[in-house]
């Protein structure tokens, strides 16, 4: 089955509940940032850099490991009610028998994506936020290797690997021209 992303409409629908219903900011955050879900899952709040308006994240591959990914401005304030210094994690869990905030983990953020999903009654994987965020960065045309480089796709062309310096401006200013709405 071929992935799919989340089309404008759906954003639209994710951002009209995002007060009320748990953890949909946690799909835009990923929606606006092109986490992979477990990264999502293991965002650490003092990788949080909401003056310089970016995160350090990032598995999987070589070129993912602790890459630096803008905050795009739509999703700021839903980053800024999240964070919180005192907890290791930017998404965390309740854990009522214990009466304290745990990590979430793969499955729990699993769990709580399909939950809103089913809220939305709509049938999306978590990895489609994904999908979403480079579908709709490659229609507003941005730099392909800042693109790579902000997902953590390994860049081979010599030229812009090795010799082409990108500082954390230049990824904000690119991720900052994607419209999803």
């Amino acid at each position: 089955m071929k992935k799919s992303h989340l089309q404008p409409k759906k954003i639209k629908k994710i951002w009209e509940i995002v007060e009320d219903v748990p953890f949909a900011d946690m799909i835009l955050i990923e929606i606006y940032t092109g986490f992979r879900p477990i990264e999502m899952a293991e965002i650490k709040n003092k990788n949080v850099h909401l003056d310089e308006n970016y995160i350090i994240g990032g598995t999987k591959t070589q070129a993912g490991i602790d890459r630096i990914v803008p905050i795009h401005p739509e999703i700021k304030p839903l980053i800024t009610k999240r964070y919180n210094s005192e907890n290791e994690f930017l998404f965390n869990d309740y854990n009522k028998l214990a009466h304290n905030v745990t990590p979430l983990t793969y499955d729990k953020y699993r769990n709580r994506f399909k939950k809103v999903m089913t809220y939305l009654d709509m049938s999306h994987t978590p990895h489609e936020t994904r999908h979403t965020f480079i579908t709709c960065a490659k229609n507003c045309k941005i730099n392909d290797y800042i693109l790579k480089r902000v997902v953590g796709h390994e860049i081979t062309d010599v030229t812009e690997k090795v010799y082409t310096h990108r500082n954390i401006e230049a990824l904000i200013k690119e991720v900052n021209k994607i419209i999803f709405i």
